[in-house]
């Protein structure tokens, strides 16, 4: 049976971050699996619609990614994802040609993994961590919440979690760190890529970005602009997902 994988993330359309973290990780899949056997997507039509103008590159959505592997043979395809929770854009997934690897976050030893990586929870000097996730409206959002209990069981007080579009936000944490004696704090993303989000709503000199807000608090802020993807573990973990799924014998669904 000749299998194919579909390299399926929200996507980006800042080309340096897509090269560091996306490119990277499907790179990676196509060195084990092969690159023949290899295809990508992007499930955010804005994105793809920014590339398709800005770069005249067209990226598949998911749909036409598993159309133009099954065109080229292959009976079974694996969707891969690159999402960090089971949120809206994973749901957008089609499973109709093959299994779809869970995403980065699916249990309690996913989050583990991510309170105990010491490179990822480097404080670079600094007092407190306060990683940035992108958060969604529907019920997968709790993932931020059980990740921040996760940190406190493992007595890491000074790490927060806020999300852009999730319940917690940033002025949660910041009444959160009062009083606490934090005075250098280090802003992170918790996303797969360092893009849009990373780089103006966290990042910028923009009166709203959170960078600027926890300043007019008093803090000294310095921000890393490194995707999750570009850390090995992380990517390590997406390729075990991808292996879980790829192994696995049963009925293709058609």
């Amino acid at each position: 049976m000749k299998k194919a994988i579909l390299v399926t993330s929200f996507g980006t359309s800042h080309r340096d971050t897509r090269e560091k973290c996306l490119d990277l990780i499907q790179r990676e899949v196509e060195e084990k699996y092969g690159s023949e056997n290899v295809e990508r997507a992007y499930t955010s039509r804005i994105i793809r619609r920014i590339i398709e103008k800005n770069e005249g590159i067209h990226i598949f959505d998911q749909e036409e990614g598993l159309k133009a592997l099954k065109d080229r043979g292959f009976e079974k395809i694996i969707t891969m994802s690159l999402h960090i929770l089971d949120g809206i854009e994973y749901s957008k997934l089609d499973d109709k040609f093959g299994k779809i690897s869970k995403p980065l976050l699916a249990d309690d030893k996913d989050l583990k993994k991510i309170v105990n990586n010491k490179e990822f929870n480097d404080f670079e000097g600094n007092d407190a961590i306060v990683f940035m996730g992108h958060g969604t409206e529907n019920a997968a959002d709790c993932i931020y919440q059980k990740l921040q209990d996760e940190y406190l069981k493992a007595g890491k007080d000074n790490i927060f979690i806020a999300t852009v579009e999730g319940k917690v936000t940033i002025k949660d944490i910041v009444e959160k760190m009062k009083g606490k004696g934090f005075r250098n704090i280090l802003l992170k993303p918790l996303m797969i890529v360092a893009g849009d989000h990373a780089k103006n709503d966290m990042s910028s000199d923009k009166k709203d970005s959170w960078k600027t807000i926890l300043k007019n608090e008093g803090y000294k802020v310095t921000s890393v602009l490194k995707g999750m993807g570009e850390y090995k573990f992380i990517r390590e973990m997406f390729m075990d997902k991808l292996k879980d799924v790829y192994i696995c014998r049963g009925t293709i669904h058609m």
